[in-house]
């Protein structure tokens, strides 16, 4: 037996859920994504290490920095460039811009219509037009962060190894903007309280995240079960592999164990790092760690944009043009480690250089990918003790679940298609 959903709403990219019944009982799932590859990592080998930002930029429309970031520090790694401290506060901002252009996104246009039970923003917005218009100048918010630091929102052009090619006289102009934004953003709150969520935990699944001084976005090691990796290390503690149904890669640790990192994880390692106003914002939701239900990650996502917009706000009172806005960068013959927060997760990239900084090989590591295995996990809990598994079924439980997770599919190929067949049909590698 074959049931097919022809395409999975509300996510980034293209993929399919099969799910494989013996006798009207699961028998195992796959996650099979089949969005093509895109050989960033091949395009950029032999080319001088200056075009990194921009070619990564390309991997995701929606998380630019993300890339941009984990990529420079790399080749700052390599070259053993250190970035001021005023530097990095300014990429700290337009880092925060993303996660509240893109935490937005997901909260209000992709996985809130899913708790009104409507199949789209458009509904939505006939149930509630202002939340779906707070959404919108939330998302806004964000995205004029990054258009004032990066020269646009998509693909920010400013971003170079050693700082940014130029920087603003005054980000005095953001302030209103950004208040606003944390005013909609609390007012969220208030609605969000109202939210049920099914009765669903995690289980089996270790939370990654970087850790620094401040609540991880920028830079850090990687922090799993009281242990810190640093980024040099990351493929000696966490190995990708292919799977033969899929153009994404999966991940687990090298001992075998499946991690999830993204909001979640972040929220439960590094909780009391967060700013007061977000701390305050959890309490209000009874959001504290540790968080299990993927579900609850739209309220975890509301935090981490008030911590966003109230640290942000800050950085843009305190904000001084630096008198040079990057430092030196000299290449040499060898190989660099970055890595980052992107909104869904760790974003790790390796990169290793020629003596005049042409690429010689390139690694990199999306969220996403890392996600999946903990995704078939997750998914695998929900239907296991289910019998005769309709289409209808899957749409209304299945979907909902791979949204909470807010999968990049795209990055990952570097859904979504549902349908039902019969076991015996079939044999899984």
């Amino acid at each position: 037996m074959k049931v097919q959903i022809e395409a999975l709403t509300r996510v980034e990219g293209e993929g399919s859920l099969e799910v494989f019944l013996r006798d009207g009982k699961p028998e195992s799932l796959r996650l099979s994504i089949y969005e093509p590859p895109r050989f960033i990592e091949g395009i950029l080998k032999g080319k001088p290490y200056q075009v990194i930002p921009d070619i990564t930029a390309r991997i995701c429309g929606i998380c630019p920095v993300a890339y941009q970031m984990s990529g420079v520090q790399a080749i700052e790694d390599a070259f053993c460039v250190k970035i001021p401290e005023d530097i990095e506060e300014i990429r700290r901002l337009m880092y925060f811009g993303e996660w509240v252009q893109s935490h937005a996104l997901h909260v209000f246009f992709l996985h809130l219509p899913d708790f009104f039970n409507v199949p789209s923003i458009i509904e939505l917005s006939k149930i509630d037009k202002g939340l779906v218009l707070a959404g919108m100048e939330i998302k806004r918010a964000g995205s004029l962060i990054i258009q004032a630091l990066g020269g646009r929102t998509s693909h920010p052009v400013s971003v170079v190894p050693g700082g940014f090619s130029a920087l603003p006289e005054s980000l005095s102009e953001l302030k209103e903007t950004l208040e606003k934004a944390l005013e909609k953003a609390l007012w969220t709150v208030e609605k969000l309280k109202a939210l049920t969520f099914p009765d669903f935990e995690l289980k089996e699944v270790l939370f990654v995240s970087l850790i620094e001084e401040d609540y991880p976005i920028l830079k850090g090691d990687i922090y799993l079960e009281g242990v810190r990796v640093s980024p040099k290390e990351f493929k000696s503690v966490f190995v990708e592999f292919e799977v033969p149904y899929s153009t994404a890669k999966h991940a687990m640790t090298k001992d075998g164990r499946v991690y999830l990192v993204g909001p979640i994880a972040r929220f439960n390692n590094a909780f009391e790092k967060l700013s007061p106003l977000a701390i305050e914002t959890a309490h209000k939701l009874s959001l504290e760690p540790m968080v299990k239900n993927p579900h609850k990650g739209i309220l975890v996502r509301i935090v981490e944009i008030v911590h966003a917009l109230e640290r942000s706000i800050q950085i843009v009172k305190d904000y001084k043009k630096p008198q040079k806005s990057k430092v030196e960068v000299v290449p040499k013959s060898s190989t660099g480690y970055g890595v980052s927060e992107a909104p869904r997760g760790i974003l790790w990239h390796s990169y290793s250089f020629d003596r005049e900084g042409r690429i010689l090989s390139a690694d990199i590591v999306p969220p996403t990918s890392q996600n999946q295995r903990a995704i078939e996990l997750t998914l695998w809990e929900l239907i296991k003790d289910k019998e005769n598994i309709k289409e209808d079924w899957l749409i209304d439980h299945a979907e909902p679940m791979i949204r909470s997770f807010d999968p990049c599919i795209s990055c990952a190929t570097h859904f979504l298609k549902v349908s039902l067949k019969d076991a015996k049909k079939f044999t899984l590698a």
